[in-house]
Parts: structure tokens; C-alpha cells; sequence
């Protein structure tokens, strides 16, 4: 346990502690981020961070107390940039982050907090610490105070571009909010005979991923998940992960991994892919459109479409940005914090 120095400040009645987590805290560590924290996700649970193979990643998330009451929890792993140690939060997931308790947004709480934290760190033999934000919509209560804070104490930002619909300011007409370029090419879908389906078993994923490596193979990457870890992320996340695709004569052409976030009423795309030998019927127009009119059915309030940034927000995929901007969609700043301690 590593404790808090209050000494005589007056403000600091209550030590604030850090532990180290433990495989048999899951269930405490997951009940706090989904019944207690407000911007904390499935994302941040054991039960995502899980799917990773045993050896992976180093794990050295951490609880905070204060006294006997979790404040708050830290996934991370270790890291390394050459020799230095780095404090990574996190490297297995879209998210990270400290992930606080309502009570604890308070600016001299959140100060305690991350100088504590920064103090842990140097003593463990971290020399830099990195904080992936959670994306602002999925959050429950802003996290303005812990942004300003961690610029304040010396942190960098890098900012990503993240683009999303928001079904609040949409005209009741969903085509009406599509460009004319947009409207015209998914009635050309319609007419061709596109379908959307939702994904559900084993060889469904598998043409899915399939469809998946062929739309990277031109910047010659892999997918993040593999047929294996798409299945378990299927079984393990029920309720928060859903797979649709769009087929054309039979044959799957594009698809989408979706993760949902149902007390924040949002719906966040994963992947969005399509075969590149089916560039030419507008699959990918259609696959946005059907994804939009799904969710706006079930009545979720946002869709994310994911970044449009590359490499830590230097470069902005502009022909990207347009294409999701022509479904009517908004920005939002996805935050990273760091700093070498």
C-alpha cells in the first residue's frame, strides 16, 4: 500500500492510498466502473481487458482509496520507449484513464489524486505516464476539471478528431440529413439490392474478418483482433458488442464491429470495412447509412464513427473527415495525456 503525506495541510483530513490490483479483484474492479464511476466503460473492465492472452501486457493497474472507499481505479500496463519505463493507460484498449467516483471531480480531490499517482509511479520506476481519456459522450459527467488539471501539473495533450452523429440536433427525415452525393448513392443500394444483416455466428465473423484484412492490406496492417478474439469479445461482452454486415447477391462485401454503451445511449463503431473489389457499389455509403438508421431506431442519442487523425492527431485523413461529415456528423476531441515524470 502506498499512502498519501498529508502532514499539516488542513484540506488533507482523509489519506488517499494506492494498491496494486489483483486477478481476484475482478468482480469488485468491474462493479465499480459500471455502478460507481462516472466515465468509466466496459472498456475499462477486467472483462474486457481480459480477452488478451495471458502474457501480453504487463499489468500494473492500480486502486485508489481514500481510507477505506475506492476513489478511484487505473487500467495500465507497462510499456517501454528504448529504456524508459513507461505507465501506459492503456495499451489493450480504446480507452483508459484515471477512473474516478462522482464525489471525486472536485479540483483539489483531482490535484490529491495525480500528484499521489505521479509520486507511486517514481517510486515503482516509471519515468513517463500516458492517459487515454474516455471520448466525452461516453461519459456520464464532463471531465473538464481533469483535463485542465493534468495541463495544469505539466501534462502534454494530444488531441484526435473523433466524428459522431448526434440524433438530438438530426431533422425527423434521416435522409435529410445526408449530403446529396450520399442520398443519391444509397438509393442506387436500394435499388441494386444491398442487404444489412446482423452478424451472429462463427462463419459470419470469419467472412467479416476476412472482408476486414482485405480493406488493409493497402497499408499493410493486420486487424487488431484476430477471428478467435472477435468471437470471445462476442461471448464475454453480450449486450455491448454487435456485428452487421452488408451483402450483396449472397456474398458479404462490408461490415462494422459496433460497441454500445447503453447508459450513455451510444453506439460506437469499431471497424467499418469494405471489400476493396466492391469499392465501385457503394457498400460503405450503405453500411453507414443502414448503422445510422439502426441506432436511431433503438433510440440511442449518439454514433460514433471513430477518429480521423493519425499519428497522435499530426495528420487528418481529409477524404475520411469528409465521407463521415456527409452523414450529418459533428467533432468531438478524443484527449491523451502525457507525461515523463
Amino acid at each position: 500500500m502506498f499512502k498519501e503525506e498529508t502532514g499539516n495541510n488542513p484540506e488533507s483530513k482523509a489519506e488517499f492510498t494506492i494498491k496494486p490490483y489483483q486477478d481476484t479483484q475482478a468482480e469488485t474492479w468491474d462493479y465499480f466502473v459500471e455502478c460507481h464511476s462516472v466515465n468509466g466503460t466496459f472498456l475499462q473492465q477486467r472483462r474486457f481487458l481480459n480477452y488478451h492472452e495471458n502474457g501480453r501486457f504487463e499489468d500494473c493497474s492500480i486502486w485508489i482509496y481514500e481510507k477505506q472507499k475506492i476513489a478511484a481505479v487505473c487500467p495500465a500496463c507497462v510499456q517501454w520507449e528504448g529504456t524508459k519505463k513507461v505507465f501506459y493507460s492503456h495499451a489493450g484498449s480504446t480507452y483508459g484513464g484515471v477512473i474516478l467516483s462522482k464525489e471525486y471531480l472536485r479540483i483539489n480531490k483531482i490535484r490529491r489524486i495525480f500528484e499521489l499517482l505521479e509520486t507511486y509511479l517514481r517510486e515503482q520506476g516509471f519515468q513517463k505516464c500516458v492517459l487515454k481519456l474516455t471520448m466525452e459522450r461516453l461519459c456520464l459527467y464532463p471531465q473538464d476539471a481533469v483535463k485542465f488539471y493534468l495541463g495544469y501539473s505539466g501534462y502534454q495533450e494530444i488531441r484526435e478528431l473523433n466524428l459522431y452523429i448526434d440524433y438530438d440536433s438530426y431533422q425527423e427525415d434521416l435522409f435529410h440529413n445526408f449530403s446529396k452525393m450520399k442520398r443519391r448513392n444509397i438509393k442506387k443500394c436500394l435499388n441494386a439490392g444491398l442487404e444489412f444483416k446482423l452478424l451472429v455466428d462463427r462463419d459470419d465473423i470469419q467472412q467479416f474478418h476476412t472482408v476486414v484484412e482485405k480493406n488493409l492490406l493497402k497499408y499493410h496492417v493486420s486487424p487488431v483482433h484476430t477471428v478467435n478474439e472477435m468471437m470471445d469479445l462476442k461471448k464475454r461482452l453480450e449486450g455491448n458488442i454487435e456485428f452487421y454486415g452488408v451483402y450483396c447477391h449472397g456474398s458479404l462485401i462490408a461490415g462494422t464491429m459496433v460497441f454500445l454503451f447503453p447508459k450513455v445511449r451510444c453506439a460506437h463503431t469499431q471497424y467499418l470495412a469494405t471489400d476493396p473489389s466492391y469499392a465501385s457499389s457503394n457498400a460503405m455509403t450503405f453500411l453507414y447509412y443502414k448503422t445510422a438508421e439502426l441506432y436511431r431506431k433503438r433510440e440511442f442519442r449518439y454514433l460514433s464513427w471513430g477518429t480521423v487523425t493519425e499519428h497522435g492527431g499530426k495528420k487528418i485523413n481529409w477524404g475520411l473527415a469528409n465521407h463521415k461529415e456527409e452523414f450529418g456528423s459533428m467533432c468531438v476531441i478524443n484527449s491523451i495525456f502525457e507525461k515523463y515524470l
